[in-house]
């Protein structure tokens, strides 16, 4: 907290020192234009110094600092939302993605995007109309004028900001959902006559809508700044006609703008802090059971197993230790809930059978499930390949690299992935996730379309990798592709399953 109130500082005397080096500086030019001979521009020239070296060490201060405690604020607030997701699962991929990166970043941002810019509105506010009241109480009476606008604008524009951006989130929200659901079907785009993707014109509008209230708020205001400076040039005592100081008040009606559109304009950090936290502190979250096995995986059975809120038909079967199950099925046949469900990770009826023994509900500790969009973390090859197993050596990394046909990246494990870094190419990610499957060691790997986007050449190098490792584990495979040189020992086709149960009904019918 007290590196906060430090930053905040910096941010307020940064901002404070500009406005008094602006008062100043107005005052000397007027004074040397002015001035009788023997004037000492010497000592006004040291004190604008001083002022602008001030403004530039807290400004430098201020960005260190302050970017500094936003990145240890947000590790922490991911933190604590990582804590929360332990043993658990977001049912929505897109509110995954939503609550680690903009959630997370807008409440993490408060200090630094808002606080510390009212903070330096505040003291800015002050020094100003203290100015005016100690150089020129006359026209002080202005001041207090655009006090008063600045302070109703900001309280507009603060509770126009909170409500719009709840209609921001919304269509935020929808455009997410539209477009995950479109690309979860993109296999089907080929069979659509006309394909309407999702529309972010009502997020963009809005997003418009908001930027546009702060700066016709913005204009407003440097209205009314320009009209007090025409009556404080028309009503001003005679007396400070022809004064350097006469300056002062001009020279911060005519910049009003300038040092009002920063702060103004950074209402919205706290509206978005408001929906970051409201929607982290609503997150929906399904509580993920885990057990441990002790004793080594030689078989699996299932026994009327059917995924629950699922129309799929009860199914049984039964696999060894080194055996390969391949599910089959166009999309949408299921093969991916089936094998989140024979993973624990979605709950199931039926039962499933390790060595004979009855598993309750949840994931076993010591299985794998590669997903069928991979993840990759900002950060290094390393720490993306330690997901599966934090304690890895680079020898045993390397090994794993090699093993999923990424031996070009071997040299590479200090190399920064993702959006800022090198982007791998969806083949990559593939054999990324076959790499950490290698690196878990699990006796039991549930993989989710591995060969899609891959070359021919690919998938057979990727399939010599699964077969090695088929040879002293369970692999569940689900894809459309099957490539050669794939070792099956099993095949379950959802379409023809599905199917069968259909006729079955329809006899007893």
């Amino acid at each position: 907290m007290k590196h906060n109130l430090l930053a905040t500082l910096l941010a307020a005397i940064h901002i404070a020192a500009g406005l008094i080096l602006l008062i100043f500086s107005s005052w000397f030019i007027a004074a040397c234009a002015i001035a009788a001979p023997g004037f000492n521009y010497m000592l006004p020239a040291v004190v604008i110094r001083a002022l602008a070296m001030i403004r530039i060490a807290s400004g430098y201060g201020q960005m260190w600092l302050g970017h500094k405690q936003l990145l240890e604020r947000l590790a922490a607030t991911r933190l604590t939302l990582f804590k929360r997701l332990h043993n658990s699962r977001l049912p929505q991929q897109d509110a995954n993605t939503e609550a680690l990166v903009q959630h997370t970043e807008a409440v993490a941002a408060l200090w630094v995007a808002w606080i510390s810019q009212q903070a330096g509105l505040v003291l800015t506010l002050l020094i100003s109309q203290l100015a005016l009241m100690w150089l020129t109480p006359a026209v002080a009476v202005y001041g207090w004028g655009l006090l008063m606008g600045v302070l109703l604008s900001f309280g507009w524009v603060c509770l126009k900001a909170l409500s719009d951006s709840e209609q921001l989130l919304q269509h935020k929200q929808r455009f997410r959902q539209q477009t995950n659901a479109q690309l979860s079907s993109c296999s089907l785009w080929h069979m659509q006559s006309e394909l309407h993707l999702a529309d972010a014109s009502a997020m963009w509008l809005a997003q418009q809508h908001i930027q546009n209230r702060a700066d016709h708020a913005l204009w407003r205001l440097h209205g009314v700044s320009l009209l007090l400076l025409i009556m404080v040039l028309y009503q001003a005592p005679a007396a400070l006609l022809g004064q350097a100081k006469l300056l002062i008040p001009v020279m911060l009606l005519l910049t009003a703008r300038d040092w009002l559109a920063g702060p103004l304009r950074s209402q919205q950090a706290l509206a978005d802090y408001r929906n970051g936290k409201t929607q982290l502190t609503h997150l929906a979250i399904q509580n993920v059971s885990q057990q441990t096995l002790d004793m080594p995986l030689e078989q699996i059975q299932l026994k009327a197993f059917q995924v629950s809120n699922r129309s799929l038909p009860p199914m049984s079967l039964s696999l060894q230790s080194g055996q390969l199950l391949l599910l089959q099925g166009g999309s949408g046949s299921g093969k991916t809930s089936l094998l989140q469900a024979l993973f624990g990770l979605i709950s199931y009826q039926g039962e499933r059978l390790i060595n004979g023994q009855t598993l309750t509900q949840g994931v076993v500790t010591g299985w794998y499930l590669a997903q069928q969009q991979p993840v990759c973390l900002a950060g290094s090859l390393r720490d993306n390949l330690q997901i599966a197993s934090a304690a890895a050596s680079d020898t045993k990394l390397i090994e794993v690299l090699r093993q999923a046909n990424l031996s070009h990246l071997e040299n590479a494990l200090d190399e920064w992935l993702g959006e800022t870094g090198r982007k791998l190419s969806g083949g990559e990610l593939k054999r990324l996730n076959l790499a950490r499957a290698w690196l878990s060691e699990a006796s039991l790997w549930c993989l989710d379309e591995p060969f899609e986007g891959l070359d021919s050449h690919q998938q057979q190098l990727m399939a010599d990798s699964i077969n090695r490792a088929a040879a002293n584990r369970i692999i569940v495979l689900a894809s459309h592709l099957r490539p050669t040189n794939l070792n099956v020992s099993q095949t379950l086709d959802m379409d023809k399953l599905i199917e069968a149960n259909a006729r079955a009904g329809r006899k007893v019918s």
